[in-house]
């Protein structure tokens, strides 16, 4: 880092550890903290005041908004300061006060996060977790540790994840919504552990036709609007629904994996417990 060029792309207020690997053209603004074995991606911007805690990797074209934290050690009672990880993949957006946390030994001991996310002002992602590509956290969602989020999902404003829960790919957690069991691929989910529908725009915004939309119209109604325990709706749809249709598959697989449970439907006449 002692170019010129490196030297006008790094804020004369950083402070940065002999530990740290940057590429050449990344640019860290004013007051920002990188602290450790930390390596940042070509094409990486890093604003004022955040703070980069290793050991982390973070891939390429990445934005780490201004005062966001970043591999800092895990909120758990148990972690002891062993070596654990952050792991970034590219084209991520960490909006202003982002906090994600690296994993703990418990855990397996790294927090992943994938290719093309957006985490929204305020937004947090516990240890240990995964997220998929393409995921959207908006302002204040708040993410538990271990949880994993599928491709595509959506977390809206406010909304809160349990520990250990799935959230399935393309399935969106509305705003102020919460959850303790998984979310199935595909799903709106408001409120508090309450299946409302399809989320229908994410589906047709992911090009996904009008054929398989409508299977997957059909397998909501035998789980949430027929009278049937879980596990016979799940069989008929296998027998009767699924065929060649990868969605319905992957749908049913997903629940059958699951091992907190799904929760009902606002209009099911199973409303007054889950799954």
């Amino acid at each position: 880092m002692a170019s010129s060029m490196i030297d006008e792309l790094i804020h004369p207020t950083a402070i940065i550890s002999q530990d740290a690997e940057l590429a050449p053209d990344v640019v860290v603004g004013p007051y920002a903290v990188i602290e450790g074995p930390v390596r940042v991606g070509s094409g990486s911007v890093i604003e004022g005041h955040a703070c980069l805690t290793g050991p982390m990797t973070m891939g390429r074209r990445n934005t780490v908004g201004h005062a966001a934290v970043l591999g800092k050690a895990p909120q758990h009672r148990g972690y002891r300061g062993e070596e654990t990880e952050l792991r970034i993949g590219d084209d991520n957006v960490f909006r202003e006060f982002v906090t994600v946390h690296r994993g703990t030994p418990q855990g397996g001991g790294v927090t992943r996060i994938g290719n093309n996310n957006m985490f929204m002002i305020g937004s947090h992602l516990g240890h240990d977790a995964t997220v998929g590509d393409g995921c959207t956290l908006v302002n204040n969602a708040l993410v538990a540790g271990h949880v994993e989020l599928g491709d595509g999902c959506i977390l809206s404003g406010h909304s809160a994840v349990q520990q250990r829960v799935r959230v399935g790919r393309l399935a969106m957690l509305g705003g102020l919504g919460s959850t303790s069991k998984d979310v199935p691929p595909f799903l709106l989910q408001q409120g508090y552990n309450c299946v409302s529908g399809l989320n229908l725009v994410g589906l047709r915004r992911a090009g996904v036709g009008s054929e398989a939309i409508e299977r997957l119209r059909t397998l909501y109604r035998m789980v949430y609007k027929e009278a049937r325990a879980l596990s016979l709706a799940l069989e008929h749809a296998e027998t009767h629904l699924m065929g060649d249709c990868p969605l319905v598959r992957e749908w049913i697989q997903f629940v059958r994996a699951s091992k907190l449970g799904i929760n009902p439907a606002r209009t099911s006449k199973r409303h007054n417990r889950t799954f």
